[in-house]
């Protein structure tokens, strides 16, 4: 069974990829290299405060890394640590043990 910091670290890495405009930062970086905050914003048609807000969903469980460049921030992709979550991922995924056991007498849930 997976430990609560195990857990809380896939979730961030889950959530930061479940948007549309995040899983386009990670694909510039991914194939493009290390970008400023600026151009990205400007490629991606958005604006720099919405960018630095969906950069940190990225940075929290480690995909994107970020360097301050006198005035300006450079952002790359981390594609090392995103193998480690992708793969831990699939493991955890198709790990049966991994899965809690369900109380005593509990049933699926239906509603009516």
């Amino acid at each position: 069974m997976l430990s609560e910091s195990s857990l809380r670290e896939l979730r961030a890495y889950h959530r930061a990829l479940g948007d549309v405009t995040r899983l386009r930062i990670v694909q510039l970086l991914a194939t493009e290299g290390e970008q400023a905050v600026s151009l990205i914003a400007r490629r991606l048609h958005v604006s720099q405060p919405l960018l630095t807000w969906h950069l940190h969903r990225l940075k929290r469980p480690g995909i994107v890394r970020t360097v301050r460049v006198g005035r300006e921030v450079r952002c790359s992709f981390d594609r090392e640590r995103y193998t480690e979550l992708s793969e831990r991922s699939a493991r955890t995924l198709m790990n049966p043990a991994s899965v809690a056991p369900r109380p005593r007498g509990a049933g699926l849930a239906t509603s009516k």
